[in-house]
Formats: C-alpha cells, structure tokens, sequence
C-alpha cells in the first residue's frame, strides 16, 4: 500500500492520488470489518498536498484587466473574449467549456443557459445562467465563425485544426495568454483561476454561501 501512495504521488495530481488511497483504506476497512483480512491500510500516512498548490483569483478590476488586453478586432479576439467573460462569470472548468456545443446554448424562462456536462458527469443535465453581456459575446463570435447548430461551441482557428474543439490544454493557454498580456503573470494564476474569481466576488458582492455553491455546482 505504501508502495502504491508513493507511485500515485508521483503520477498523478495530488486530488487524485488522494481519492484513490482513500478507496485502498475503504476497501481495507471493509475487509477487516468482515473478517477477510487485517486492515493494512490503516496507518498509511495520506498524499500530502504540495506546498503552494492553490491557485490565486484576480479582483475585478484585475479581471477588467484581462478583458480589456483581448484585441476584438478579429474573429480569434471575439473568441478568448467569449471565452473569459463566460468562464469569469459562470465559474466553468475548461473541461465543461471544452465540452460545450452551439446547441447548449439555450433559453430557459427568461434567462439564456448553457447546459454542460460536469465533472464527473456523463450527460449535460446541469446547466449555467448566462449575463446578457456574456450572451451577446458568445454569439459575437459564432456570428463571425457562421458556426453551425451542432458545432463545438468553441473552435481552433488555425488552419491545421480549424473547426475542431478546443481543447482543454488549448483554453488554458489561451486564458494564461491574456493574464500575461495584462500584466497578471504568476504561476498560481491559471485558467482555474477564473472559476476561484467567480465564486469570490459572488461572494464579496453579497451572494449567500449557498447561492455561491449552486452557482459552482
């Protein structure tokens, strides 16, 4: 067991690592309590988490900041433009932006949503209000792409990959590019950033815990 803790350390994200040691030490438990074998798992220290791992968020004019440095003169502008003020005010991980297509985007009431897949999910059965300033971005730039209906709802742009979704790697250098370009460079800024942004000022702007946590999902 100690074994395997010191291998998950090294491969893989320390979250991760510490969701599959906690199912050894659940299974151990398990056995010990039935009487199939003793619970060896029982004293294995934990993976520790590395010292700096959280990630920082950016004050809001810090993210005017980030916004203002994207050029919207051209169709790949329009995009990261979208791209940030959605992430920045709906708190999706890149992984649920990556996901998302043209046809997500949706009314519902009053309200335009985006419907996603979240983490750990299989199916798109949550969804996300979109700000109407968010809204008229997004189709900014479908308009500029003449994306069609079951398009990725964001593309490559290169013409190796064009028309392609982005990926999740590519959302993430395309939101560090901007943070950079606004003068924001550090390692504790990244594209998951955006989301921490999200949930703080939700709650500096007067927003209850639990409407912050529905918001992040």
């Amino acid at each position: 067991v100690v074994n395997f803790r010191d291998h998950i350390k090294d491969t893989h994200k320390t979250g991760t690592a510490q969701t599959y040691l906690a199912s050894v030490r659940a299974f151990f438990k398990w056995t010990d309590s039935e009487g199939y074998y003793p619970n060896i798992a029982q004293y294995v220290k934990s993976v520790k988490q590395a010292q700096g791992f959280k990630k920082d968020y950016l004050t809001s004019e810090q993210a005017k900041d980030v916004l203002n440095a994207v050029n919207r003169t051209n169709v790949q502008g329009l995009r990261d433009y979208a791209i940030i003020s959605l992430m920045l005010t709906t708190g999706l991980r890149t992984i649920e932006v990556a996901r998302a297509n043209v046809e997500d985007l949706r009314t519902l009431g009053n309200s335009t949503v985006l419907y996603v897949q979240g983490k750990g999910h299989d199916t798109k059965d949550d969804y996300v209000k979109v700000p109407k300033p968010v809204e008229m971005a997004i189709r900014t730039y479908l308009r500029a792409v003449q994306s069609q209906k079951e398009s990725p709802l964001f593309m490559a742009l290169d013409h190796k990959n064009k028309g392609n979704r982005l990926t999740t790697r590519s959302l993430s250098r395309i939101c560090k590019k901007y943070m950079i370009e606004a003068g924001y460079e550090s390692d504790r800024l990244t594209a998951h950033s955006l989301r921490h942004t999200s949930v703080t000022l939700a709650l500096l702007n007067g927003n209850t815990l639990e409407q912050v946590q529905q918001m992040a999902r």
